[in-house]
């Protein structure tokens, strides 16, 4: 939350410095509020995607302040439910605040990040990004995943939406609780 505050009035100071020093005030301050302000803002708000009539996610949150012209929604309190082709939520990831992306189908999230699969696998950091329309979920932060009482850990990560394939990128660890169990799925 504090980047994207950071952002905004990074954005502001430099429109501002590089703005036409004959144009007046009241065109200035236009300019700076269509950046600031909020085109709309809802509060307990749901967003649907859907793909080819079927809804394949879900995404609730406790605010969302639109602004139409970067494409961008500033969502807080987010629970993002991912389905199948039945309608149940095979993966749900929530967090403290995001950023979506309607028209990319993308969502930035951060802040007390957790995903968690109907398989119980728990992926746990503080940002990540997932793309409805290529079903992964990315991160470059530091991650930490749990599946079956095992924990691996590292830095960044590349996986599908269910956490079944997934790539740690960087100084990767990990505590295996049945190393056997590992040797009998190869």
């Amino acid at each position: 939350m504090k980047i994207l505050l950071y952002i905004i009035a990074l954005l502001s100071i430099t429109l501002l410095s590089c703005s036409d020093k004959s144009s007046s005030s009241s065109e200035m301050s236009s300019e700076v509020d269509s950046i600031l302000l909020p085109d709309s803002e809802l509060h307990i708000a749901q967003i649907k995607f859907f793909k080819k009539g079927h809804m394949t996610s879900e995404i609730l949150a406790e605010k969302i302040r639109k602004f139409d012209a970067q494409d961008s929604m500033l969502a807080y309190v987010l629970d993002i439910k991912m389905l199948d082709t039945l309608g149940n939520a095979t993966t749900t990831i929530t967090g403290d605040s995001g950023i979506i992306k309607e028209v990319k189908g993308a969502v930035k999230i951060y802040g007390h990040v957790i995903v968690l699969t109907d398989d119980s696998t728990k992926l746990e950091t503080e940002y990540l990004w997932w793309n409805s329309y290529t079903n992964r979920i990315k991160s470059d932060a530091f991650v930490r995943i749990t599946k079956h009482g095992d924990v691996i850990s590292g830095w960044g990560l590349d996986a599908d939406n269910k956490l079944n394939s997934f790539k740690i990128l960087n100084q990767v660890s990990g505590e295996v609780t049945d190393p056997e169990r590992l040797e009998s799925t190869k």
